[in-house]
């Protein structure tokens, strides 16, 4: 079932979620309307996250509810920013309004109930190279509206990351409860979760919008590899270990399989992806590839068929998604 990680954006429960005490059927009194609870898709230290229609309306919404807290209103003061961006253009999660109700900061996203996670680690069937294409330009794109308003994710990972439409592979990012400025980012804060942390988190170096683009290249690699690239014990990997983070993976065994299984030919395709995600999980924040570099190599990152490599791609058909995702499909 997808319910504990559709869109949920939180972490472990503490007393502030004991403190939302909503069940289904309860209704939220909004600015813009009244919201009626049908389930519950997460909860965790900061709230719940609600499956809501709306009355008087066929329409379903996302509602992050929270205790009123420091931490609601700086998540609200976040994708106020974004707004301003057009969510849909930079593939963002759209917000709707914010409202306080009976002590609760409850926050209207658009609902998006499928997430990379659940969708695309399916270990009988790689997902195809092209698709992995317009996958990362979206999500790189992202990274450019963020920057643009100096904002930083910080919590990058496969579950914050959803599909907004299956037919043309369009995705959204999501969850900027932990999104911070950049120039507020203070050396040693504890960021991310453990198989997208950055180096310099765990080194406890200065930090910066660097670190979404290590998270986004594991993010990538995972979906290339069809698993996590490194486990939970990441979190004990010491500074002499980290040395040795990049050659561990296999990126030449990974091609091959691609090859095979999809009886592709496209070797200067798959070189040049290789060596961009090389360039995302450079160990040195200060070596790594910016969102900037990237937009310079790739300057038809506007165009209607994104490019990584030298090939347009093409949005892929209904029939091919049944091929290529059967997880998600059955889930439906």
């Amino acid at each position: 079932t997808q319910k504990g990680s559709v869109q949920s954006g939180l972490g472990g429960r503490n007393k502030q979620t004991e403190a939302v005490e909503l069940r289904v059927g309860s209704e939220l009194v909004g600015s813009k309307g009244v919201y009626i609870v049908k389930e519950f898709l997460g909860e965790g230290g900061f709230g719940k996250v609600a499956k809501c229609s709306k009355l008087w309306s066929l329409e379903y919404y996302a509602v992050k509810i929270m205790k009123i807290s420091r931490e609601g209103q700086k998540e609200f003061e976040t994708m106020k920013l974004i707004q301003d961006l057009d969510p849909d253009e930079n593939h963002l999660i759209k917000m709707y309004e914010c409202f306080t109700y009976r002590k609760m900061t409850c926050i209207v996203y658009e609902l998006l109930e499928v997430n990379f996670h659940d969708s695309l680690m399916n270990e009988q069937q790689l997902v195809p190279l092209c698709y992995i294409r317009v996958i990362a330009q979206q999500l790189l794109k992202a990274l450019k509206a963020l920057k643009s308003i100096g904002v930083a994710h910080c919590d990058i990972k496969l579950d914050n990351i959803m599909f907004k439409d299956l037919d043309d592979m369009n995705v959204k990012l999501i969850d900027f409860g932990l999104a911070v400025e950049t120039n507020e980012i203070l050396t040693g804060t504890k960021m991310q979760v453990t198989q997208f942390r950055a180096p310099e988190v765990i080194l406890g170096l200065p930090l910066d919008e660097s670190v979404d683009m290590w998270a986004l290249g594991m993010v990538l690699a995972c979906v290339y590899c069809g698993y996590y690239l490194f486990l939970s014990k990441y979190t004990e990997i010491t500074g002499n270990r980290v040395r040795y983070m990049n050659p561990v993976i296999d990126f030449d065994a990974m091609t091959d399989k691609h090859r095979n299984m999809y009886e592709m030919h496209d070797d200067d395709d798959h070189k040049a992806f290789i060596d961009l995600l090389k360039r995302m999980l450079e160990v040195n924040p200060q070596r790594r590839i910016t969102v900037c570099e990237f937009v310079l190599q790739n300057t038809d990152m506007e165009s209607a068929d994104p490019v990584i490599g030298h090939r347009s791609v093409r949005r892929p058909s209904e029939r091919l998604l049944h091929l290529v995702f059967p997880i998600l499909l059955l889930s439906h």
